[in-house]
């Protein structure tokens, strides 16, 4: 795969870099938002009382959609976030693997879900992640659940942030950081020919997504831009990241994990492929259909 560094915004002690990755794939698809706004995908509780690790996508377009692990879900009996990226098929049903990210509600507000217009950040996506690797001994896997790692963010970060929230909801907090932060953000939109972002943080890459079609990558854009800047720190006192910097450590990290070594997730739902990435430094998911890239997802595991 050939992969170029577009272009750079550096806001504090955060920065984006924008990718260009080809070859880009042939296998049409397109990002599951816009279709579940418009009522063409519908998603809803597994059942009347509800479980809260799964949910039910009934797919009623003709093609196919792509929910990542950033989708955070809102509605039903409680808010979402999807665990990994799932390809859902058309004219199709799929169970789709769910955490919780509303502790303190299980009541229903509305039939089916919604979307917030924003995702999860980078930190909340790497702990999920973290929780899937191979190279965690057995005991530790156990203790930490990946719903026991989505609650203690959600916990800390509404701690952090001084937010009360009556159902500990991250949604509250994901617009509490966006009306707090938005009028300083730096202009930064989607570059031409690019289908991909990196994020940096104190100079060390913390997160890449790479989509295998430009309309996915436009969509999800802006929601992964600020999900990001959200967690910088403006002020000279913070470390900030150059250019050439940045564009080295992005490829250099894109390239250990294109090198990595793959495990096939054998149970993930969906009409899509699921591989396990991990090295000693990344651990992230790469989604395909056949040989066809649909969305890959490293984390940083220092950070």
């Amino acid at each position: 795969m050939n992969t170029k560094a577009i272009h750079f915004t550096a806001f504090g002690n955060a920065a984006l870099v924008q990718v260009s990755s080809e070859p880009l794939t042939s296998f049409p698809f397109k990002p599951a938002g816009p279709a579940i706004m418009s009522g063409g995908l519908i998603i809803s509780e597994l059942t009347a009382t509800g479980s809260v690790g799964h949910l039910t996508a009934l797919n009623n377009t003709a093609d196919y959609l792509l929910l990542t692990d950033a989708d955070v879900l809102t509605g039903a009996k409680q808010n979402r976030v999807v665990n990994r990226s799932v390809l859902l098929a058309p004219s199709g049903k799929t169970v789709i693997e769910v955490s919780c990210v509303e502790r303190l509600r299980w009541n229903y507000r509305s039939t089916s879900f919604s979307t917030p217009g924003s995702v999860a950040d980078p930190e909340l996506r790497s702990r999920k992640a973290g929780t899937f690797s191979r190279k965690k001994p057995e005991h530790e896997m156990d203790f930490h659940s990946t719903q026991g790692e989505v609650w203690d963010h959600v916990r800390a970060s509404l701690v952090c942030e001084g937010l009360r929230s009556q159902t500990e909801s991250y949604e509250e907090l994901l617009h509490h950081r966006l009306a707090k932060a938005e009028r300083t953000f730096p202009e930064c939109n989607p570059a031409e020919g690019c289908n991909g972002l990196a994020v940096l943080l104190d100079g060390k890459v913390i997160s890449a997504d790479l989509f295998g079609n430009e309309e996915s990558y436009r969509y999800y854009f802006p929601m992964l831009r600020d999900a990001a800047f959200t967690l910088s720190l403006p002020g000279v006192d913070k470390k900030q990241t150059g250019m050439h910097e940045a564009y080295f450590k992005t490829l250099e990290a894109l390239d250990e994990f294109a090198d990595a070594g793959r495990k096939v997730e054998e149970a993930h739902p969906g009409a899509g492929t699921l591989n396990l990435v991990e090295t000693d430094r990344l651990i992230g998911f790469s989604l395909t259909r056949n040989t066809d890239l649909i969305h890959n997802t490293l984390f940083s595991k220092q950070y």
